[in-house]
């Protein structure tokens, strides 16, 4: 794009909008599917909860071959991955069905009942599965300010609210293992770019508490 159009054109304001967001999306996609697809084997059955437009789930589906569900409260699938919706915090998984992978990246602190998710987590993950925690660091006071300034932002402009909490890599641990969720490994993602909060991965795993 010529961007001295900027200068007088509202038209090439939509379209630098329209493209800028597009970038940004490729490049959020592409940050989470890193983060997640080393702990997907391939074939695994992955249920993403939170999913949104669910393109992180086709990702995961094409290129390690997972067999996908994903779920969430509202309908915004833009792929042909299978969609269920959530109600009250319960995950609609049949009795007896089970997954490999259950992922929440950055759903935890969105979540009014962060508790019923856990749970709901613990419940349909296979034996030997894991469950993918995505979430925004607080360890430091600074990284606190960023993380808080980001959501706030997020409000603003997408009209995305958080209900749930923040919490540091220790209160996790405790937050886990209440609903039966052993942590294996916690992974420091960095910043997917200079405005955003610093990203850790949790890998869960169900402990001998049910």
């Amino acid at each position: 794009m010529n961007r001295w159009r900027l200068l007088y054109s509202p038209l090439a304001w939509i379209e630098w909008s329209r493209a800028t967001s597009a970038r940004l999306e490729r490049e959020h996609l592409a940050w989470n599917l890193r983060a997640v697809a080393p702990h997907v084997a391939p074939g695994a059955r992955v249920l993403d909860v939170g999913a949104w437009d669910c393109r992180l789930g086709a990702a995961l589906r094409d290129e390690r071959g997972a067999r996908v569900v994903c779920a969430d409260v509202v309908d915004k699938n833009q792929t042909d991955v299978e969609l269920r919706l959530m109600k009250d915090g319960a995950l609609p998984v049949a009795e007896g069905e089970r997954f490999d992978v259950v992922q929440l990246m950055y759903v935890l602190h969105h979540a009014e009942d962060d508790a019923r998710l856990l749970r709901e987590a613990r419940r349909v993950v296979a034996p030997g599965g894991v469950v993918l925690v995505g979430e925004d660091s607080v360890e430091t006071f600074g990284e606190r300010v960023r993380t808080i300034a980001f959501h706030v932002w997020l409000l603003v402009f997408t009209f995305m609210g958080w209900k749930g909490r923040f919490r540091r890599i220790a209160a996790w641990r405790e937050r886990f293992a209440t609903f039966g969720l052993a942590v294996r490994e916690v992974k420091q993602l960095g910043r997917e770019g200079r405005l955003f909060p610093r990203n850790i991965l949790f890998v869960l795993e169900p402990s001998d508490r049910p």
